[in-house]
């Protein structure tokens, strides 16, 4: 049998589409592949094309679940792979956790020394210690600007004034890098911005930029809100909802879409039908959003999806949806992979574990940037 190489731009290019998984394990194979994985640019080209996946967090253990969507005459599937556990679960309130994510890099808050920072296939875990221990959690992002990132926090503080006895609160940005302070005006009521920002779901980090799902008092509608850390403002209304008028109750989910783009889920109370919209184009500040309505799902074999504090997670595949959602009272939470008439329920019970949290990431092979380290 005769063995044919492949031209080296071929065998990178064959790698640069391989799960981080296999990537780790392929750094011992031979010199060339260890210097390739460590190539800055085969990074951002890998971290470019990563598909999303779900990270799985339990008081003790800690799961990536990949999906694989199959083919023609093969149901889909889920990978569960177990990662080192190195993202601190403890001490931590279960009843407060929350995780973010940016650009691969996920966040966690690490009680009140600081936020976590992690790279689960590399096994890098990073703690930025605030100063101020009171400084709380909203979201991180960077300035989109500027030719390297520098990753910034978005929080708030919440003082008692010492000669008044009056309590104030204020919204600022960390600089990761410089590590300091900057306190930001914000066009939002105090109970209004930080119950979107901590409503069970961090907000979402988009190309540096964050976005939620708040509600404006002027119109008294929803609205997608953002924050814009190269400018350091508030954008109280970026765009409309693409939905007919939201009526209370409704479930409300944002997602990240194709990677810069935005997802829009809502399922009316009402009927329980649920409506995905994504947006056209990426997410420009300076431009125009457009909605297009991708899919509606059926409503027979779907959950309400309602009354649970770690909600519902999703991303979309190739005009499939791929859905988590959880149910803490029964120690379990299932994925749902729809698309046309194909329905999948997949549950993930790891011994009946009655707390977990879960994520959608997009995995990476980047090391921790300095500022983390």
């Amino acid at each position: 049998m005769t063995s044919v190489k492949l031209p080296w731009d071929m065998e990178a290019e064959i790698l640069s589409r391989l799960p981080p998984l296999y990537l780790v394990r392929f750094r011992a194979v031979c010199k060339k592949w260890n210097s390739l994985l460590n190539d800055k640019s085969f990074l951002n080209q890998h971290s470019s094309s990563s598909r999303p996946q779900f990270i799985f967090l339990t008081k003790s253990k800690t799961y990536s679940i990949d999906i694989d969507l199959g083919g023609a005459g093969i149901d889909p599937t889920i990978k569960v792979c177990e990662v080192a556990s190195d993202f601190p679960c403890q001490p931590m309130n279960w009843e407060n956790i929350d995780v973010a994510s940016c650009d691969g890099l996920l966040f966690r808050e690490f009680s009140r020394k600081g936020l976590a920072v992690w790279n689960p296939w590399l096994k890098h875990m990073g703690l930025i210690e605030f100063k101020e221990k009171d400084f709380q959690f909203g979201g991180v992002g960077y300035d989109s600007s500027r030719p390297e990132k520098g990753y910034q926090i978005l929080g708030y503080f919440c003082r008692v004034d010492d000669t008044c006895h009056k309590g104030y609160d204020k919204f600022a940005v960390y600089e990761c890098t410089s590590k300091t302070f900057k306190f930001i005006n914000s066009p939002f009521s105090k109970w209004c911005l930080w119950s979107a920002l901590t409503g069970g779901a961090a907000p979402l980090s988009v190309k540096g930029n964050l976005f939620w799902i708040g509600y404006s008092d002027e119109i008294r509608e929803s609205t997608i809100q953002s924050f814009n850390f190269s400018r350091g403002i508030f954008i109280k209304t970026f765009c409309m909802l693409p939905c007919a008028k939201v009526f209370y109750g409704n479930k409300l989910v944002l997602a990240i879409y194709k990677g810069d783009r935005l997802s829009l889920l809502n399922q009316c109370y009402a009927t329980g039908k649920i409506e995905i919209w994504v947006t056209k184009y990426k997410i420009d500040d300076r431009a125009q959003v457009v909605w297009v309505n991708l899919m509606t799902l059926p409503t027979t074999n779907l959950p309400r999806l309602e009354g649970e504090y770690w909600g519902v997670r999703y991303f979309i595949i190739d005009k499939t949806i791929i859905m988590c959602y959880g149910n803490t009272v029964a120690g379990a939470a299932c994925i749902y992979i729809v698309r046309g008439c194909l329905f999948k329920k997949i549950p993930i019970n790891y011994g009946n574990v009655l707390e977990f949290y879960y994520h959608v990431y997009f995995p990476n092979l980047i090391p921790l940037p300095l500022e983390f380290r």
